[in-house]
């Protein structure tokens, strides 16, 4: 049985805010993709893993914070628009960046500011006001996921594709 150890206060502190974030409320900033940007549907934070070290004991193996942080994969979802603008955007920074059959491919992304964008997802407040600030620094896409036409659908559903994004890292920075 569990004893109570008395000499331990617990201090309750009541949080700065009591509103719930909505998954609703979010904008994508990307000075590479501007068209990506407008007809963004989906956007997930993505994960983030500390390694692990390990000191051995003669009794026990002891965890400790490791050294090197693992960042997920940026994915996004987007409607594609009648023109395939926003689609074109990413299909041909893939193609630039993959230097497909000649250097011409790749002569568009000569420079630094081409091959990687910075870039931010700006969390909405429950009165849209922009709160927080996640910003990806060194973007650049890895993979545009294919688009489906089908003529036996019944209603109108309008194509949506995925972007995986790869970076260095990124920060959350409040803004209010």
């Amino acid at each position: 049985m569990a004893k109570f150890n008395e000499d331990v206060i617990v201090y309750s502190n009541s949080p700065s805010t009591q509103s719930m974030m909505s998954p609703l409320g979010f904008r994508l900033v990307l000075k590479r993709a501007p068209n990506l940007v407008y007809f963004t549907q989906t956007a997930t934070i993505p994960s983030i893993t500390l390694t692990e070290a390990v000191q051995p004991t003669p009794f026990t193996m002891i965890p400790l914070p490791g050294d090197k942080i693992t960042y997920e994969p940026l994915t996004l979802s987007f409607r594609v628009d009648e023109d395939m603008g926003n689609y074109l955007e990413i299909h041909n920074w893939i193609v630039g960046l993959g230097r497909p059959d000649n250097f011409e491919g790749y002569k568009t992304l000569s420079e630094d500011e081409d091959i990687f964008s910075d870039g931010s997802l700006i969390i909405l407040t429950s009165n849209n006001n922009a709160s927080l600030a996640i910003t990806f620094e060194d973007m650049f896409p890895t993979n545009l996921s294919p688009l489906t036409f089908d003529v036996q659908q019944q209603d109108v559903e309008y194509l949506e594709a995925q972007v995986t994004f790869r970076y260095r890292r990124f920060t959350i920075d409040r803004i209010i």
